[in-house]
């Protein structure tokens, strides 16, 4: 598998994942014209999507979704409560197949796709987990805390994309309102470099070896910041960077590097 993400911050994702028959996109937060942009750059055609599968309803995941179903024509998995929120907001391309993804696996291209929920403000939230050819692909993002269930779901992973969205002390030292930094403290908002580490050092304790960092806050954290407090918090758990794990940051905009898994 391959594994390509085309946009990662709190103003926009979008993750392509891909085999040799074909492709999907994990949300829409860019605009189509971007995201084949960013295709062509890593040499990767659009008619290669199959299928969109969309996290959540925040923008940040499917402010261009209209466009990419208006242009690509594939259908839209999700959660039921979520597909009617993305309806009344006008985010999907009328004549768009939707389908609810809960407990049973969508098979697209030979690309297992699984969903599972996490903490976090929306609706009603998925994140996805990947699989072919005997390696899984697990990306978890916007999640408020880490609780035994995402633990179990991640355990096995070839491949984690995980957020780390903010460095604590630059979010209560920023200009964020109260009310705002409140939500995203909590356990229904997103993860700190530290608490991404922290679950990271349990991960490779299982066995998993290969991380990136994702959906970095453009006005809380840096990616220079958020691998340095990993890469520090493992090293006083005895793990060695580029040994006992592989780790990495996904670019706000990607110029052409993918992973192949």
């Amino acid at each position: 598998m391959v594994i390509y993400p085309i946009c990662s911050s709190s103003k926009g994702n979008s993750i392509y994942v891909a085999n040799e028959n074909g492709a999907v996109l994990v949300d829409a937060g860019a605009s189509f014209k971007y995201i084949c942009k960013s295709l062509t750059l890593a040499g990767f055609l659009q008619s290669s999507i199959k299928a969109i599968f969309i996290t959540h309803e925040h923008t940040d995941h499917v402010s261009g979704l209209y466009s990419v179903t208006k242009n690509l024509k594939v259908p839209v998995f999700s959660s039921k409560p979520t597909l009617k929120k993305l309806i009344v907001k006008n985010c999907i391309f009328a004549g768009t197949r939707l389908f609810e993804i809960n407990v049973k696996t969508a098979n697209i291209a030979g690309l297992r796709v699984s969903a599972f929920r996490v903490p976090h403000d929306s609706v009603d939230g998925l994140r996805y987990f990947i699989t072919y050819g005997g390696r899984k692909i697990s990306i978890c993002t916007d999640v408020g805390c880490i609780d035994l269930n995402l633990q179990d779901k991640l355990k096995d992973s070839d491949f984690v994309f995980l957020e780390s969205n903010y460095d604590e002390d630059m979010l209560k030292a920023g200009s964020y309102p109260a009310a705002i930094k409140r939500r995203i403290l909590s356990k229904y908002g997103h993860l700190s470099n530290v608490e991404a580490a922290s679950f990271i050092n349990k991960l490779i304790e299982f066995g998993v070896k290969r991380f990136m960092l994702g959906h970095l806050s453009q006005n809380n954290n840096t990616p220079q910041l958020a691998l340095k407090t990993v890469i520090s918090y493992l090293a006083h758990s005895s793990k060695t960077y580029n040994k006992d794990y592989e780790l990495d940051v996904a670019p706000v905009k990607n110029n052409g590097k993918f992973y192949e898994v």
